[in-house]
């Protein structure tokens, strides 16, 4: 490595950024999930669009999708 590099120390700071979610975690309940996954099957539906409308990553939702039980 060159010497003249240099490097900056980044401090983390436990507190919690404003706006930042208040769980770790989030918790969706099977009725939601299905019903997203309902709304995410309709004809001209945009799955990325949903996601970013209740506030998941688009993966996450097709996830569900995946998970899902198939009719027929």
């Amino acid at each position: 490595m060159p010497a003249d590099r240099s490097f900056q120390l980044i401090e983390a700071v436990a507190e919690r950024f404003e706006g930042a979610p208040v769980a770790r975690r989030r918790r969706w309940s099977d009725a939601f999930k299905t019903e997203m996954v309902a709304r995410s099957c309709e004809p001209g539906a945009n799955v990325s669009a949903l996601a970013r409308e209740i506030g998941i990553s688009p993966s996450q939702l097709f996830s569900w999708r995946a998970a899902a039980p198939k009719n027929g």
